[in-house]
């Protein structure tokens, strides 16, 4: 996490590259974890992308400092916090990149995106909230920043035991 990047005076929610990120804990997972015939590294970090402002900016590239100051306004009031893994994995692929996803939960993250809807007056889709854990390449993950990205870009798959009992419990 840069802490040059940190906004709202959180200590672990970031503002770069276009995206809102809430920062995790580390967890005891297996450095590799194989899937078919390829193996996937444990990323060094991980991190839930709140809202992907850089898509909003496509078609309203002036709001961006408005984006920003809605969200630190939101989170005064509404606690946004990792609520936990799901038990729903998913294997995403673009290209020669795969990546091996766990589905969580934020807490208000969806009271936010009607909120900021409002405020802005664009319908602002949800993005699917979840975590990358293991790459094919060192630490490079795989956007899947709306529903359909998710379904288009991913599927679901069965993680062996020693991925799940460090996340679930």
């Amino acid at each position: 996490m840069e802490k040059e990047t940190l906004i709202c005076n959180s200590s672990n929610i970031t503002y770069s590259k276009g995206y809102i990120v809430l920062w995790l804990d580390t967890y005891p997972l297996p450095e590799k974890i194989e899937v078919g015939e390829v193996t996937l590294l444990k990323k060094d970090h991980f991190h839930v992308s709140l809202l992907c402002v850089k898509n909003i900016l496509e078609s309203q590239p002036d709001i961006e400092q408005d984006i920003l100051n809605h969200f630190c306004d939101f989170i005064k009031d509404n606690d946004m916090k990792f609520d936990g893994f799901t038990t729903e994995f998913r294997l995403a692929t673009r290209d020669d990149r795969k990546s091996i996803v766990a589905i969580c939960r934020v807490s208000n993250l969806d009271k936010f995106f009607n909120y900021l809807s409002e405020k802005i007056g664009t319908t602002i889709s949800h993005q699917p909230t979840h975590v990358t854990i293991y790459t094919l390449q060192s630490n490079i993950g795989i956007g899947l920043n709306s529903k359909s990205e998710m379904e288009q870009k991913s599927v679901s798959i069965e993680i062996p035991e020693a991925v799940t009992s460090a996340l679930l419990h």
